[in-house]
Parts: structure tokens; C-alpha cells; sequence
């Protein structure tokens, strides 16, 4: 069967094929017996039904889903809907963080068959069980530039974890700083890993923008991510079905997502 997957937003996760679209189908589209429209952001549904709209001329078979629409994900297929070298061996999540939809759209934390990958996409794979962690170290033994892009849960990083990190090829370890006093647990895995690991290499989400944070109190976080020893990475928060921020707010952020930048601000 073949399967078309259309995307309602481009990013760097999204895979990289002849069978791959952004965009509504044109005279020189191929048919496909079935057409997927994935939805990552909750922003972007209106243009994925419209999407399914246009795509209705080359098939009847229209699937629209994805994270945005509560899809809570089955098994791991490679290179399906993520590019080459992504992998999820979990998902879900056993917290229930205010800001996060992962709990309510795939639950509780659950284990996957692992498939093998260099980019580490599970919300929490260190909640998993002590066996999958296993499993998960054992297949990163074999695999180069290992990005744990999904992130690693600070307060689950112990000495132990860190001496099975710096067993593998890594590119970049991510942590996350979402509110005022997550900085305590972030800086105690951050005094483990900067043993082994450069500033450049622990990288960590920086979540702003959300109700009541103002620019100067997000800056004040990037900032003593950095200083702990993070190279920080700004992320703006967004609601179920809210996209607008100021422009500033825009502008910061983007400030905030690029190394140079960061790295020039925070000289001495």
C-alpha cells in the first residue's frame, strides 16, 4: 500500500521523502491508496482538516491525526512519520505537569519494542523500568551522535545513569528548566554530567512565555541556565489553541535558540 504523509507544519523531525508533503496535492501529485495528514501542533488543526479537504481529490482515504489531536501513539514505526535515526522506545509520561499535554493524550508510561536510533524522542525515558533502560544503553552502544532530543528528567539523573552516558557516543544530553524552582534538580544533574560532558553538550529547554511570565523573568532563567552549566534553549509556551505572542516575545525567543547568540551574551 502506499501511503502519502502530510504534514500541517514543517520541522526538522518531519521525514524526508518522495512519499512526504506539506502541502495541498497538484496536477503531477501520484495517486496513493491512502493519504495521512499528521498534526503536531495544536495551532496547526484547522489547517490539517483543510489539508484533508484538498487531499480528498486524489484519494477518498483521508486519515488526519497526529499529537495535536489526541493521537496517543502505538507502536514505534520507523521513518513513518519521524525522519531516519529518530526512535521512541516509551511512551507517555507518570507525571502530570501543568504545561505538558503528554499525560493526557498517551497516559501513564508505557514501554515500546525498542527500534533502533541515534535521536532519543521519549518524553521520559528514565521513568521507564530498570530492563528497558537496559535494552534502550544496550541498543546506544551501537550508535553514533546519540541526541537525547526528547529529554532526560533531571531528578532521575544519578551517578549511575552518568556512567552509562558516558559510555556512548553522545552529541547533546537535553534537561529542562519549566519553572522558577526546577533550577535545584537541574543543577545537581548538571554537577554530574559536567564531569563528563561539555557545557555545549547539556543542553536544556528553557519553557517562557506562559501566564504571568514576563520577559525579564524569563531572561533571569535562561540566564541561570547557563550559568549552571546548560547551554539553554528557549522554548515558547503555548496553549491548547493559542499561537498569538507579541512580537518581542517572538524575537527573544529566537535570540535564545541560537548557540552563538547565547554564547555571546553570556561572555565573563
Amino acid at each position: 500500500m502506499r501511503i502519502a504523509r502530510v504534514f500541517a507544519t514543517k520541522t526538522n523531525m518531519c521525514p524526508l521523502s518522495s512519499d512526504t508533503y506539506f502541502n495541498e496535492p497538484d496536477l503531477f501529485t501520484p495517486k496513493y491508496d491512502e493519504v495521512h495528514i499528521s498534526v503536531t501542533f495544536t495551532w496547526a488543526i484547522k489547517r490539517g482538516h483543510k489539508l484533508a479537504e484538498a487531499w480528498q481529490t486524489n484519494t477518498k482515504r483521508v486519515k488526519v491525526g497526529g499529537p495535536a489531536l489526541g493521537d496517543p501513539g502505538g507502536d514505534f514505526v520507523a521513518g513513518m512519520y519521524l525522519k531516519k535515526g529518530v526512535t521512541i522506545t516509551t511512551r507517555g509520561c507518570p507525571h502530570n505537569c501543568w504545561f505538558c499535554f503528554v499525560p493526557k493524550r498517551e497516559g501513564k508510561l508505557r514501554e515500546l519494542p525498542i527500534v533502533p536510533g541515534n535521536i532519543i524522542q521519549d518524553n521520559n525515558l528514565l521513568a521507564a523500568s530498570e530492563s528497558h533502560i537496559d535494552k534502550v544503553f544496550q541498543m546506544l552502544s551501537k550508535q553514533k551522535r546519540i541526541d537525547f532530543s526528547g529529554g532526560l528528567e533531571a531528578s532521575r539523573i544519578t551517578d549511575g545513569i552518568v556512567e552509562r552516558l558516558r559510555g556512548l557516543s553522545i552529541y547533546q544530553i537535553w534537561l529542562s528548566y519549566d519553572y522558577p524552582g526546577a533550577d535545584k534538580p537541574l543543577k545537581k544533574a548538571v554537577n554530574r554530567l559536567k564531569r563528563y560532558f561539555r557545557q555545549d553538550q547539556i543542553r536544556c529547554y528553557v519553557l517562557i512565555g506562559y501566564s504571568n511570565d514576563i520577559l525579564v523573568k524569563a531572561e533571569t532563567r535562561l540566564r541561570k541556565a547557563w550559568e549552571i552549566g546548560t547551554l539553554p534553549f528557549a522554548m515558547l509556551y503555548r496553549d491548547e489553541y493559542n499561537n498569538q505572542h507579541t512580537k518581542q516575545w517572538k524575537q527573544f525567543q529566537r535570540q535564545w535558540t541560537r548557540p552563538a547568540i547565547i554564547k555571546s551574551m553570556n561572555k565573563g
